[in-house]
């Protein structure tokens, strides 16, 4: 029989994923100057709306309707590439609330509220 202690160990300590993070990006979960507009390797743009734990979660301007989507943010710095780019919010919250595709709820809800923030 496991004791108390035992049975609490399991969820101690970083995930795996946390503790591969590089030492600037470990900065990013207090650092409200992250949120904002990104730009991956292939040139798609991306509003940061709310950094968790483990997910960044993000709107990204695409084809067809926009929506929420999270990522690991190892996915989200090393595989995709994404980067802060100088760019206002209110003018990119403004584009991509125009999308043609259109904008789910969620997206647009998320995307305003970075607006207030």
């Amino acid at each position: 029989m496991r004791t108390k202690s035992q049975r609490r160990s399991k969820r101690r300590g970083a995930r795996t994923e946390q503790l591969q993070l590089p030492l600037d990006d470990a900065d990013i979960r207090h650092n409200k100057k992250v949120l904002g507009v990104y730009r991956d390797k292939n040139a798609h743009h991306a509003i940061v709306y709310r950094i968790g734990k483990i997910k960044i979660s993000f709107v990204e301007m695409k084809t067809g309707r926009l929506v929420t989507r999270s990522l690991p943010d190892i996915k989200f710095f090393n595989l995709r590439q994404f980067e802060r780019i100088e760019y206002p919010v209110e003018r990119a919250v403004e584009s991509f609330l125009k999308h043609g595709g259109g904008v789910s709820e969620a997206a647009r809800r998320a995307m305003l509220s970075m607006l207030k923030a």
